[in-house]
């Protein structure tokens, strides 16, 4: 390989023949060869730069600080660099290189000056175009380098956007085609209530459209640049007229609208904006990393796992199990995600860490952001075509996981009350049954009913679903109202006054009292309160045995049936004529009521008492009990 020597004030250097490059470059090569990823490598960030180089030519012929053959030069120079006549091999600058980003700005003035050289003359070298004198005037690395970045941060992000874009439509697909496709959710790992396939790949598609309007935002807020700042922000060392001349011609070497930073001060302080942009890149990889998560879930088995969804195998699974197949689509996108995270983690320190008037910490800021992007924009799409695009769901398994959920037993607690929900919910736990059939084992509701009431399918949709609560509640409350009023007027006031008394144990009935007796006369369908029992004698033996009862009941409300509640009891009793028997048989019923509340609810979630009166009666009531004799 020839080489040829060159000179700077720290002595000379060796450099490649063919190199366009020149001696600060390739100090820099030397001393910051650590990360193994050059500008070359960094396509859309070289030619941004290229085209920043080119726009500050023009400006500065427009203003007369340039002649025109030799703005004419760098301008063709920087379009070989963006067409690739001149290769990235010529920018061997490390992305981590020290000073804020002088040495990849020095690297890109050389090839520039040496090419434009070469163009003029013939030969290669500075006699004609200087890579500081002509190629970076009224430049600062300030400057060129944030101007550069935010331009090739605005190109990457809308190729982000697009892929974005891509992994949307692939899941509106899904959303679409599974829409009615049941399935059963999961809180804390643990059974919930059904869902659709639809409904929860709809969430995923959420996170892909919010990414795509967080990258458009974002995009547009590279557009802001601040060229003519020069170092710190107050554009020393430009000619007048220049920044009026550079912005129309950045916006026409790189095709975009770009703007005037509104403080120059701030854009070189303050990396806020950078910080913004890799949040968002951070929020759009933690939901790749949810959707890939779930879906690794879903997926686990084949034989033991959840076996939801099957995904499309890409390649064997492992070189020790004949017939694996892992979901190596799924656990790419969880890897790029935390390296995303991992990157934003050191943009946030790098920003934060800016001290005074410059943030030298670009390198770096730079770096992660557009490794993130790339990581993103190359994953995306993969995960959309070679993982999502064919998985394939066990439709049948999925609706008999639903219909097997515990958490049915919500909807039983929402038409019969939370104690039928309970001990629906306990049935079928203890005895490996559906929640439906809980339901019927347990006299809740008659098959047709139940079968009505937890249909998975309907209970995914609100509407549907409450309609058919409501509707169901509706029809409760209307077998109770009708079995109440089938009771004779006198077995309703036995009842009423029966529970007064038991009320009045105390001697006394305070407001709350009161007001729970209220409810009880328009349960009752009562159109005056009654005054005494009524005769024992207008009531058949049903009748005399559920006035007991609700008595009974009401009595041990609280949990305790004291001395004085006993006594009444033993009253009534005498009063309705009721033989002992009779009467230990319906408080034997009102003790089991009182168990099964015991035994799947605490004390302090019980109802008032007032507000069971209606499922009480539903439950105590026996219709041949209530045949007159």
């Amino acid at each position: 390989m020839t080489t040829r020597v060159e000179h700077d004030s720290l002595g000379p250097v060796t450099l490649p023949a063919e190199a366009y490059y020149g001696v600060q470059t390739e100090r820099a090569r030397g001393n910051f060869a650590v990360s193994g990823q050059t500008l070359g490598g960094q396509t859309a960030l070289l030619h941004a730069i290229a085209q920043v180089k080119k726009a500050a030519a023009l400006a500065n012929m427009d203003i007369g600080v340039l002649r025109e053959p030799v703005a004419s030069a760098i301008g063709q120079a920087a379009d070989e660099i963006v067409d690739g006549t001149i290769g990235p091999d010529q920018f061997p600058v490390d992305v981590l290189s020290a000073g804020g980003g002088v040495s990849p700005n020095m690297n890109v003035n050389e090839v520039i000056a040496n090419r434009a050289n070469e163009l003029l003359s013939g030969k290669r070298g500075y006699e004609f175009v200087h890579p500081n004198n002509h190629v970076n005037a009224g430049q600062s690395t300030s400057d060129a380098m944030a101007t550069a970045v935010n331009v090739a941060l605005h190109r990457d992000i809308l190729r982000l956007r697009d892929a974005v874009e891509h992994l949307a439509v692939v899941l509106e697909e899904k959303v679409i085609r599974h829409h009615d496709t049941v399935k059963l959710s999961r809180t804390c790992l643990q059974d919930a209530v059904p869902v659709t396939f639809g409904q929860a790949f709809g969430a995923y598609l959420a996170v892909a459209r919010r990414g795509v309007l967080r990258l458009t935002a974002a995009a547009e807020a590279c557009l802001d640049v601040p060229m003519g700042g020069t170092v710190v922000g107050t554009g020393l060392g430009v000619g007048a007229g220049y920044v009026d001349a550079i912005y129309p011609r950045l916006c026409e070497t790189t095709g975009l609208p770009l703007r005037r930073h509104p403080d120059f001060f701030d854009a070189f302080q303050n990396g806020d904006v950078f910080q913004y942009i890799s949040t968002i890149f951070k929020a759009l990889a933690c939901g790749l990393i949810k959707i890939a998560k779930d879906l690794r879930l879903l997926a686990s088995g084949n034989r033991a796992g959840l076996g939801e969804i099957r995904l499309p195998a890409v390649q064997a699974g492992s070189s020790f199990m004949p017939g694996k197949v892992n979901p190596v689509m799924a656990e790419l996108v969880v890897q790029v995600g935390l390296q995303v995270c991992g990157n934003d983690t050191v943009v946030t320190m790098a920003v934060e860490g800016a001290e005074l008037d410059f943030n030298a910490w670009t390198a770096v800021i730079v770096k992660n952001l557009f490794e993130s992007i790339r990581l993103l924009t190359n994953t995306m799409p993969l995960f959309a075509d070679k993982c999502l695009r064919g998985m394939d769901i066990d439709t049948d398994h999925n609706r008999r996981t639903a219909e097997r959920s515990l958490g049915l037993s919500t909807v039983v607690g929402g038409v019969y009350g939370y104690d039928a929900g309970a001990r629906a919910a306990h049935h079928a736990r203890d005895h490996d049954t559906t929640i439906k059939d809980a339901v019927v084992q347990l006299g809740i509701a008659p098959p047709a009913t139940a079968e009505r009431l937890l249909d998975p399918v309907v209970l995914t949709d609100a509407t549907r679903g409450a309609t058919l609560l409501d509707d169901m509640v509706a029809d409760q409350q209307a077998r109770t109202a009708a079995l109440v009023r089938g009771l004779s007027p006198a077995a309703r006031a036995a009842i009423y006054e029966a529970t007064s008394a038991v009320a009045r144990a105390d001697n006394e009935i305070n407001h709350a009292e009161q007001q729970a007796l209220d409810v009880v006369a328009e349960a009752l369908h009562l159109d005056s309160v009654p005054d005494g029992l009524p005769d024992p004698a207008k009531l058949t033996i049903g009748e005399r045995a559920l006035t007991y009862g609700c008595a009974a009941w009401l009595a041990g409300a609280d949990s305790v049936t004291d001395d004085a509640e006993a006594t009444l009891l033993n009253a009534l009793r005498e009063a309705l004529a009721l033989d002992r028997d009779t009467a230990a048989a319906m408080q034997a019923k009102v003790d089991t009521l009182r168990a099964q509340r015991r035994r799947y609810l605490p004390r302090s979630e019980h109802l008032p008492w007032w507000e069971e009166f209606g499922d009480l009666l539903a439950r105590l009531v026996q219709p041949a009990e209530l045949q007159r004799a």
